[in-house]
């Protein structure tokens, strides 16, 4: 297969299917590199081109046509972080870094672009994790340093940070004495009055992933002080009034510890983080068709 051919193969249209592509009169051309044929493993083909992805970026360009091919390149750039290794994803992260240099115009294009795509909680790209690898590798200021602190929260190995929960019945408990011999727990952080819940909650309910995994605990939790709403009301999703599943553990964090503590990184909801049976973070702020995928394997 040609160093072309990989590269479609690889990342293929991924601007229209995620509906981020700048919109312009003309087709944008990111100056891909052009990994050697005589590279054939696929782990050495990724390695390089995330080394040597932005070599042929004219970073001394300030056009506007130039700061586009910036974004499309950037955003392919994060789509193969996110199916590398870590180790593989850091070189790209510190790769880029070094091209940056300490030079303004390019440390804004770039801080920009990392801001828009992984730092949204809108955009179908965040992640945590390849936003941490950028956050690292930039040259560090004290607003890059306060949003790395966030986003190491809880990164996948780690053992996630316990908290006090109280649910329906008004027991009081923590997630680390949560069903300690469940071999999954799925973490669902959510708002009552939260407009985004309302659309994705009758989703995961839905799951039938979920619903048969076996040993799977989910513990659905409100993690701010906005009690009253979890007391008064069930979820109202935008299909009507829903309840939470029996099985469930519908519940909510006495005087919103979570957020006022920062214990959890939760720039949007719902966040789902999966667990495994040691509570260690498998899935960070996931999607949920990215924990089905996990679970159905």
């Amino acid at each position: 297969m040609t160093s072309r051919a990989w590269f479609r193969m690889m990342v293929g249209a991924v601007l229209v299917v995620i509906g981020m592509a700048p919109m312009m009169g003309q087709e944008v051309r990111f100056p891909f590199p052009a990994v050697p044929d005589l590279i054939q493993d696929p782990q050495e083909r990724m390695t390089y081109l995330l080394e040597h992805f932005w070599d042929n970026y004219n970073f001394k360009d300030t056009s506007q046509r130039n700061t586009d091919v910036a974004e499309q390149g950037f955003a392919d750039f994060v789509y193969l972080m996110q199916r590398a290794d870590s180790a593989t994803a850091a070189l790209g992260a510190q790769m880029l870094a070094k091209r940056v240099g300490k030079e303004a115009s390019r440390t804004k294009l770039v801080t920009s672009l990392v801001d828009h795509y992984l730092g949204n909680p809108n955009s179908p790209l965040r992640d945590d994790v390849v936003y941490a690898h950028l956050l690292r590798a930039l040259p560090q200021t004290p607003q890059l340093a306060y949003r790395l602190k966030q986003v190491e929260k809880n990164q996948p190995g780690m053992l996630a940070a316990d908290f006090v929960y109280v649910d329906r019945r008004g027991w009081c408990s923590t997630l680390h004495d949560l069903a300690s011999g469940a071999r999954w727990t799925l973490i669902v952080f959510n708002d009552p009055e939260c407009e985004h819940c309302h659309e994705q909650m009758p989703r995961i309910i839905a799951s039938q992933v979920l619903e048969q995994t076996k040993g799977l605990t989910v513990l659905a939790v409100s993690p701010d002080d906005n009690t009253a709403a979890w007391y008064d009301q069930p979820l109202t999703m935008a299909e009507g009034k829903v309840r939470l599943p029996a099985n469930w553990i519908d519940a909510y964090s006495p005087d919103g510890i979570i957020m006022r503590r920062q214990i959890y990184h939760l720039p949007a909801m719902p966040s789902l983080y999966l667990l495994d049976k040691d509570k260690r973070v498998v899935l960070k702020d996931a999607t949920l068709e990215a924990v089905e995928q996990f679970l159905g394997q």
